[in-house]
């Protein structure tokens, strides 16, 4: 008897390789139902954190240059000290800026020597010396500006810096005739040529000077008024984020660890008394064959919102409301979409998805607040427990006997800071999946993270560089599109470019080309003129739309592949089926006795209807 061969003829890997699942994440996220949803997220954020920041900056709450890297690299007091610092010396810069300002109204010597030597140079001092005939320009002291308080210093300084550019432009023109009038006089023709390509080489150069003197000026205005939170936090972030990107892409996760450890001691010890090797530049971009990896910008990227808790605690405690109750709505709605999409193949509305996240608002809400609330009230205890042991003699003596009861709730802590890091991307699946309520949420997203703590680690890791490649793509897709845009509306634009740089034109000026790094901002208003800044704020919406776009499809793809990675999770711990889903049961319309008594006509044969074989 021959054996029989069995032949396999097909293998379902995603039976073999769970984690392949995952992998349905990228056609998930960028569907436009999810893509809207988030974008409309990323815009209410974006906006709520402008609106802040005019009202905190009535106040005057502003944030210095590098503040955020110095909260990092610099022990407290000397970052108290800085800051500080920083505070009392404004109104004196502004002052100063001020006189200058002032000098430099009349003097144009700033200017003046920026110009290339030659005609154009001559013949603007001579205007600027037949222009000042007669004038005596006012001296003022620092002393002389003590009454006037910061806001109107700065006001005052921009203004005479809008006169000193006037006049500049003025006795530029001016010279410019001049200058021409010396290159006529010129007997020999080809070394008049010459004079006059060169001329006009040193008039384009003449206006690069004066936008170069703009934006001088503006980075020390800025310099003294400071920026504002959310930009400040914003701009941070997204270097962060880009550097954390790079460093999954060359596949570093964990480099860079060792020099954060060695910082964070070096801020506890004072500079004199130990020598140690310094972190890498905070936040500056990290090339490939640097060590910081992905952990190491994340903890950047929690450092800054440390910053911003500590320094400014009640934005904090706002901006955090605000953004839990965008998730709450927005996130709550894409996670909805995307259970139903994973296990029924099912795309519901926008309008469905919103209606079902605005019913459990308060569950998604509550879902991340609980076990925080819980880990803050523990920490209050173990405060109090420290201010018994505070009682002399017999204090001491009871924090000895009860201390075992410190550690546990330590360890308490510990589990519930675990929990929440690690179960967090997991709540709002759960909601979403089973319909149910924030304590489900947390329960669930706790079972699971800690019974199959190294395959939701898988799961997390092949999410994270599945991501990053989608995520590249993606930012190539929207940096070709804008790209070709520039690159083929320009063909059409041409001249005023010369304020830039020689090679620029219109549509530089109003709009930089993008770059994939980079594809909004920055914006050179210190070069536009007439209506050029509506224009530009305008070109700057839509380049802004397209580049939040990509931010959310971040968002949207963080929602499916944490809802995939619940259903996996569920699946293995629950042993329930993947297309398993809460679906809101629709109200029937009652039937009618009549419809009841015709559908049971219908149902039954009538004895004349029933044929010879019925009846035997």
């Amino acid at each position: 008897m021959t054996d029989e061969q069995n032949e396999l003829r097909q293998i379902n890997w995603t039976e073999v390789f769970s984690f392949t699942h995952i992998f349905k994440s990228f056609k998930m996220a960028i569907h436009p139902s999810k893509l809207v949803l988030a974008l409309a997220a990323v815009v209410t954020v974006f906006c709520a954190g402008w609106v802040m920041d005019g009202f905190w900056s009535l106040a005057d709450s502003k944030v210095y240059p590098n503040e955020i890297s110095d909260y990092f690299t610099k022990a407290p007091d000397q970052f108290d000290k800085d800051k500080e610092s920083w505070q009392d010396s404004r109104q004196d810069r502004a002052a100063a800026l001020l006189i200058q300002a002032e000098q430099q109204k009349y003097s144009l010597n700033t200017f003046r020597f920026k110009l290339p030597s030659g005609y154009l140079q001559t013949g603007f001092g001579q205007a600027v010396t037949e222009a000042n005939q007669g004038i005596q320009a006012p001296t003022r002291s620092l002393d002389d500006l003590k009454n006037k308080d910061l806001g109107e210093l700065l006001d005052d300084a921009e203004e005479l810096f809008d006169d000193e550019i006037d006049r500049s432009q003025d006795l530029l023109d001016k010279a410019e005739d001049k200058a021409e009038e010396e290159i006529k006089k010129i007997d020999d023709k080809a070394q008049r040529k010459k004079a006059n390509k060169l001329f006009g080489e040193h008039c384009k150069l003449a206006d690069q000077k004066i936008t170069e003197r703009r934006v001088e000026f503006a980075r020390a205005i800025k310099a003294v008024r400071g920026e504002t939170i959310f930009v400040s936090l914003m701009d941070y972030q997204q270097q962060c984020l880009g550097n954390a990107i790079l460093a999954v892409r060359y596949g570093n996760i964990f480099g860079g660890l060792r020099e954060y450890r060695q910082k964070r001691t070096a801020k506890a010890i004072p500079a004199q008394a130990v020598e140690l090797p310094q972190a890498p530049a905070v936040p500056a971009p990290v090339p490939a064959n640097e060590r910081a990896g992905f952990l190491y910008w994340v903890l950047l990227a929690v450092h800054g919102i440390g910053w911003l808790v500590c320094q400014h605690w009640v934005y904090a405690l706002l901006f955090l409301v605000i953004c839990l109750a965008v998730i709450a709505v927005f996130g709550g709605a894409i996670h909805r979409i995307a259970a139903l999409h994973f296990a029924r193949e099912e795309k519901i509305s926008i309008g469905q998805a919103l209606k079902f996240s605005l019913s459990k608002f308060l569950s998604f809400f509550t879902a991340p607040l609980i076990p925080l609330v819980f880990i803050i009230l523990l920490g209050l205890l173990l405060a109090v427990g420290g201010l018994i042991g505070s009682i002399p003699y017999f204090g001491t003596i009871l924090m000895g006997l009860l201390f075992i009861l410190a550690i546990g709730v330590g360890l308490l802590i510990a589990f519930l800071s675990i929990g929440l890091v690690a179960g967090f991307p997991l709540m709002y699946p759960t909601i979403a999946v089973e319909g149910s309520d924030s304590f489900d949420a947390i329960s669930r997203s706790f079972s699971y993270v800690f019974s199959r703590p190294w395959r939701a680690g898988l799961y997390g890791l092949v999410s994270l560089v599945y991501g990053v490649i989608t995520y590249l793509f993606v930012r190539f897709f929207a940096f070709l599109a804008l790209a070709a845009t520039h690159c083929f509306v320009s063909l059409g634009v041409c001249g005023y470019g010369d304020r830039l740089h020689a090679d620029a034109d219109k549509l530089d000026v109003m709009w930089q080309a993008p770059t994939f790094d980079r594809l909004f901002g920055p914006f050179n208003w210190e070069a536009m003129g007439g209506a050029m800044p509506l224009g530009a704020w305008l070109i700057g919406l839509w380049v802004f739309l397209v580049a939040a776009t990509v931010f959310a499809y971040l968002l949207s793809y963080a929602a499916s592949s944490t809802t995939t990675i619940y259903y996996l999770l569920r699946k293995k711990v629950d042993a329930t089926d993947l297309d398993d889903v809460y679906v809101e049961e629709e109200e029937e319309p009652l039937e009618t006795p009549a419809e009841e008594g015709l559908e049971e006509t219908e149902e039954k044969p009538s004895e004349e209807q029933e044929g010879p074989a019925d009846k035997e």
